[in-house]
């Protein structure tokens, strides 16, 4: 039996959690997976009816209800984990992901079926997006270069240029996925799994093998950043990250972050690769 949990961060988004816990119930059936839900609630519109039905689930799996401030997303997480004594090592696989997404009845089954690989430190799910009709993943297939990194930051500095940069990059997403339809009609014989550099951050299973070497999810950037936090960190235990396509999520567009004004998105994706770029080395 696999041991699995999943730190969820919800921020003024009890509807979308409602939807998010009810397609994780719905995904545990048939399987052997022993499931621990920590619901790391940072919201600052509390509604009470709506935590009491979030509460309700622990009848279907083991869910903790964790109250923290609103000191952004893997901060927030941190936070859980040293408040709660949380221990990720216990844990075969664990998952770091927002509540604004919906899970694949058969995320569990392929969960359950994924076979101890030492050498992977983290799995990046497919992370389909309705707006787009695209993949999130693979979020970076290559290691960025400086020159690269300096460049985005500069483009969410002024507004022109981060509307520019945001119309590339659905442009960008809606081909890969044309292109991938183009190749539909090959036969596989597996799996499809692809080394890359970072997974989208909305998602990411980290393995035993990470969370034995970074117990904590150290990361104090309010927003934004994380995948390159978490594949810098694996890339330093020489641990591999994975995009494995029958791992299926579903982007429900950023319920909390999409409410975020223009200003606000931009600073936080500022502030996030000015700390990246200091910190790493590209």
């Amino acid at each position: 039996m696999k041991k699995v949990c999943i730190l969820a961060v919800c921020h003024n988004s009890y509807t979308e959690s409602i939807k998010f816990l009810k397609s994780i119930s719905s995904s545990l059936k048939n399987t052997n997976i022993n499931l621990d839900l920590f619901f790391i609630d940072n919201s600052n519109n509390i509604n009470v009816s709506s935590i009491e039905e979030i509460k309700s689930f622990n009848k279907n799996f083991n869910l903790q209800y964790i109250s923290v401030e609103n000191i952004g997303y893997f901060p927030s997480i941190s936070l859980a984990i040293k408040k709660n004594l949380i221990n990720l090592y216990d844990y075969d696989y664990s998952i770091l992901s927002n509540v604004d997404l919906i899970i694949d009845k058969t995320f569990f089954c392929v969960i359950e079926d994924i076979k101890y690989n030492n050498q992977v430190g983290i799995y990046a799910p497919s992370i389909f997006s309705y707006s787009v009709n695209a993949d999130r993943n693979p979020k970076i297939s290559r290691k960025p270069s400086a020159f690269k990194l300096n460049l985005l930051r500069q483009c969410f500095r002024f507004p022109i240029t981060y509307l520019i940069m945001r119309f590339v990059n659905i442009s960008r997403l809606k081909l890969r996925q044309l292109f991938k339809k183009g190749q539909k009609n090959h036969k596989k014989t597996a799996p499809e799994v692809n080394k890359i550099y970072a997974a989208h951050g909305s998602c990411i299973i980290l393995t035993k093998e990470y969370t034995k070497l970074d117990k904590s999810i150290n990361y104090p950037i309010f927003l934004f950043g994380e995948e390159i936090y978490l594949a810098e960190k694996s890339k330093a235990f020489n641990l591999d990250t994975l995009y494995m396509k029958d791992l299926k999520v579903y982007d429900t567009e950023h319920a909390s972050t999409s409410l975020m004004n223009s200003a606000s998105y931009r600073k936080y994706n500022f502030d996030a690769l000015s700390y990246v770029l200091k910190k790493y080395k590209f």
